[in-house]
């Protein structure tokens, strides 16, 4: 190989390489989530290597909460020196350096929000330099203290039974710690008798005594606040099962007097009708020729007439050939 053929194959392979290195986009943006509490400035960085050209374009897009780039809107342009900001974020958004022509288009967010939470994109775009990696996505997570949480559960508990309560909040990041005490505690209650979750907020209390009655607090915490709220318990001293059979007892006892109050009524239904049966059969004060007077049978007054017949008899005298008339005469007699 010639002197000259050497002198041409470094010269290409410099322009090759050249080309290559002018051609490549490469941006980065930090790995881990960044964060910030709420009501504070927060930086987005995003740096970018690339020969900037009159083609050059900054674009910032964001996705709220755990959407993705598909829901993502623009909230900064940048191009031919211009800025633009069409979000609704605008009056807070800025760049670090601006213009963003030196490699750095980091992005600064003051007064954060609770709704500035999500995923931030950001784009560099700069023909003809097609290849590399043109775009990075950061995760932005806003710190909140814990909002007021909300109490729940039974206030009366009959003495043996259980109760539950819940408390949770609708914000807080990182996620809260809940705790439960009661209020001005009398005596100590027995750690056997709570079951508590931190995670979730609930307490448990099983086979309540009157010891148990009082007030219950729940605090939500995290590092950034804490915030609480109160319910109050009230346990009785009917138990369950006497509750139960009160009211068993209470039902028999219904039962029993409206049974009672319906065998009354009948009774004097039915005594009723007997008596207007009897009024239909004797009315007024008529007595018939041929009734019979009270405390006389019918056998006894057969029994009379008989007595009277044969007492006339004997007293007739006894007379050869007087039968006939004897029996006529008694005849008339008896009528």
């Amino acid at each position: 190989m010639t002197q000259d053929s050497v002198a041409f194959s470094w010269v290409l392979l410099a322009f090759i390489s050249l080309w290559d290195h002018e051609a490549c986009v490469e941006v980065s943006v930090p790995a881990d989530p960044v964060m910030q509490k709420e009501g504070l400035s927060a930086e987005l960085p995003c740096h970018y290597k690339t020969s900037v050209d009159k083609n050059f374009v900054l674009e910032w897009k964001f996705a709220p909460g755990s959407m993705s780039y598909d829901y993502a809107k623009q909230i900064l342009y940048f191009t031919n020196n211009m800025l633009y900001k069409p979000g609704s974020q605008a009056d807070r958004l800025s760049l670090l350096h601006d213009p963003p022509t030196l490699g750095d288009a980091s992005l600064r967010l003051d007064n954060v929000h609770a709704s500035d939470a999500g995923t931030y994109f950001c784009e560099v775009d700069d023909p003809p330099d097609f290849y590399g990696t043109g775009s990075g996505l950061i995760s932005f997570v806003v710190l909140l203290p814990p909002s007021s949480p909300v109490c729940k559960g039974a206030t009366y508990a009959p003495v043996g039974s259980d109760a539950s309560f819940t408390c949770s909040s609708s914000e807080g990041v990182p996620a809260p710690i809940y705790s439960w005490t009661r209020v001005d505690p009398k005596t100590p209650l027995p750690l056997s008798n709570m079951v508590k979750n931190e995670q979730t907020g609930s307490l448990l209390l099983t086979n309540v005594s009157q010891e148990f009655s009082g007030t219950y607090q729940c605090v939500a915490s995290n590092e950034y606040g804490q915030k609480s709220c109160q319910i109050s318990l009230h346990v009785t001293g009917i138990t369950q099962a006497g509750t139960i059979a009160g009211a068993v007892i209470g039902v028999f006892l219904a039962l029993l007097l409206l049974g009672a109050i319906v065998v009354c009524l009948l009774r004097r239904q039915k005594e009723r009708k007997q008596k207007k049966k009897t009024q239909s059969i004797y009315s007024g004060n008529d007595i018939r020729e041929d009734a019979t007077a009270p405390g006389i049978s019918e056998d006894s007054l057969e029994r009379r007439d008989s007595k009277a017949e044969s007492h006339l008899l004997e007293k007739l005298p006894s007379r050869p050939g007087s039968a006939s008339t004897t029996k006529s005469q008694l005849q008339n007699i008896l009528v």
